[in-house]
């Protein structure tokens, strides 16, 4: 018997889609070890090796939504769980940029390895800290908030701007791992996707609050599963024929 919460059904748990991205929620501890043994035991070789799980689990989620959208597998639980797989991953990936290389001998010997065209690196952090702080606060309190809405029924969808975010913060994420070579533009662009990120989580919260408000009011029905995933294969059709108007 399948069970239901909001729009969720244990049902469709097994999908290929959603094994996929069990898949890349997987990659971030395999990751998070990877790195910490590269800052411990000074390995650059490891440090890259992490990235490279990175990239694969970045590779692995443009399969899982385009299998989803070309056999009919969207699902409730897709859509809740795809977020929250991209946004494990970057919080580790910042943690660990800033505090297992930065206070390791990885990071600490950074400084005494690394000359290019004769500017000696002084500074041992991939990442400062500030941005790990910024992108927790924010991705901690959106992952709370999309546990709620699931629960309560509203319909969970990425805006315009929350995409470019995310995709912004993942090039400064890829550059930071040669920050000894780009200097500073991987801090620039991580701070401008921040920054992106807290307005697209803005927009998010204000949806939000005004479809709970109508689902307690009765204007507004209460997403289920099933409803969740009609409306992404609307979507689908209607981008297909060219009658989409959303965003």
């Amino acid at each position: 018997m399948a069970i239901n919460i909001g729009q969720l059904s244990s049902k469709e748990l097994f999908t290929i889609p959603n094994l996929i991205t069990y898949f890349r929620i997987l990659c971030v501890p395999a990751f998070v070890i990877l790195m910490a043994f590269a800052g411990v035991k000074d390995n650059f070789t490891l440090l890259y090796v992490a990235l490279g799980v990175f990239l694969l689990a970045a590779v692995s989620d443009l399969f899982d939504g385009w299998i989803a959208r070309r056999f009919n597998m969207q699902s409730g639980v897709g859509m809740a769980l795809d977020p929250v797989a991209d946004k494990l991953m970057h919080i580790a990936i910042l943690f660990c940029l800033s505090l297992c290389t930065g206070l390791t001998p990885l990071g600490k010997n950074l400084v005494n390895k690394v000359i290019i065209d004769g500017i000696t690196v002084t500074n041992p952090w991939f990442v400062h800290y500030a941005f790990v702080i910024a992108i927790c606060v924010k991705e901690l309190v959106q992952m709370c908030i999309a546990l709620y809405v699931i629960k309560k029924g509203a319909s969970i969808k990425a805006n315009w701007m929350g995409k470019v975010s995310s995709f912004t913060i993942s090039v400064g994420v890829i550059l930071a791992f040669f920050h000894q070579y780009v200097g500073y533009a991987d801090w620039g662009i991580l701070a401008w996707g921040i920054v992106m990120s807290y307005a697209a989580a803005f927009g998010y919260l204000k949806d939000v609050i005004i479809q709970v408000k109508r689902i307690n009011s009765g204007e507004q029905e209460a997403a289920t599963a099933d409803s969740v995933r009609e409306a992404d294969q609307k979507t689908v059709r209607e981008k297909k024929d060219g009658t989409y108007e959303g965003d």
